[in-house]
């Protein structure tokens, strides 16, 4: 496959409705100079868990704005 064999991938845009085919050295390279450009910092634990209680907490407390049966859609 020539994708396979140009070590090219295919991505969505953030606009437009098309889709960019470019190699994944630039990708990554990309991915990299966001990262650097936007001061991320790295998180040396998983914070996924933490997040999510505290949403499940934060969408349990808006009882007045939430509705019972609807909560499910806010929380994974």
């Amino acid at each position: 496959m020539k994708q396979i064999e140009n070590k090219a991938m295919v991505s969505k845009p953030d606009k437009g409705n098309t889709i960019v085919i470019l190699c994944q050295d630039e990708y990554i390279q990309k991915v990299e100079e966001f990262i650097s450009n936007n001061n991320f910092t790295t998180a040396f634990t998983d914070i996924t868990k933490n997040l999510r209680r505290e949403i499940r907490n934060t969408v349990n407390d808006c009882q007045r704005v939430i509705h019972k049966s609807e909560r499910g859609k806010y929380v994974n």
